[in-house]
């Protein structure tokens, strides 16, 4: 699998490296970049296009863990703290729990703000 990534989406890098992915390659790259991945997974090799490399090291820095992603994900999806405590089966007072550590890891104001970075960081 050789995926096409764009090092502003590090969320989305940092989900393809857990699936295993073998190869990557930058959206904004030269096609000669994808030919040359295409043959170095085909050959059993890893690749990562160099400019995707400051999406890796922000992949690396995400804050929140996976169960943190797990609650913003649903509460993006526009559930409540009921609603995501139902579907995660977790108690009410520990969704509140989450998401506080999730506004505060994120930098955000707010239950909204913490969402608006973490889509526009690709995490959710």
């Amino acid at each position: 699998m050789l995926v096409l990534a764009d090092a502003h989406r590090p969320g989305l890098l940092r989900k393809a490296r857990e699936a295993g992915a073998p190869g990557y390659v930058g959206k904004e790259g030269a096609p000669g970049c994808l030919v040359e991945g295409i043959r170095r997974v085909a050959e059993g090799e890893r690749f990562v296009d160099a400019s995707l490399g400051s999406g890796f090291l922000e992949a690396a820095e995400m804050p929140l863990t996976r169960r943190e992603l797990s609650v913003l994900s649903l509460a993006a999806g526009g559930a409540s703290v009921a609603e995501i405590a139902g579907s995660l089966h977790l108690s009410h007072g520990t969704v509140r729990n989450y998401m506080a550590a999730i506004t505060r890891k994120t930098g955000a104001r707010n239950r909204v703000d913490a969402i608006r970075i973490s889509q526009g960081r690709g995490w959710v």
